[in-house]
């Protein structure tokens, strides 16, 4: 479990990333803009925060849109992880299954609410985007 939660954080900006943009300053502009509109949809009532709840109403959905083949488990290639971090989250099967993910996305959720007042705010939601992204 310990090495899920590590994982965690990669696997939360895999799944809203979904495309790689490199490090310019206008990747960086586009790079904010979508990072926006994921905070958006993941806000369902709109009040600026998103809750464990608007979080979880939503893994599901990231799950099968990652999920290309529809065998209800993720490979490495459809997640955007290097390969060593998916390989910490997958363990052996070498696959991350439903349960696993929806484990691995509450981990990710909880350490990155950093004030522990159970929403996420904005830029909690940056910091974590940022933070894995400069990993």
């Amino acid at each position: 479990m310990a090495a899920k939660a590590r994982g965690a954080f990669p696997l939360i900006v895999a799944l809203a990333a979904l495309t790689h943009v490199a490090g310019t300053a206008a990747a960086a502009s586009v790079e904010t803009s979508r990072d926006a509109r994921i905070f958006e949809l993941l806000d369902d009532d709109q009040n600026g925060n998103v809750s464990m709840m608007e979080f979880k109403n939503n893994q599901m959905l990231v799950f099968y849109i990652l999920d290309r083949n529809k065998d209800l488990a993720l490979t490495v290639d459809e997640t955007f992880l290097p390969a060593d971090v998916f390989a910490s989250i997958a363990g052996t099967g070498g696959k991350i299954d439903t349960l696993e993910f929806l484990d691995i996305v509450d981990s990710a959720f909880k350490q990155a609410d950093t004030n522990q007042d159970g929403l996420l705010e904005r830029q909690e939601f940056v910091t974590l985007l940022n933070r894995v992204r400069n990993r």
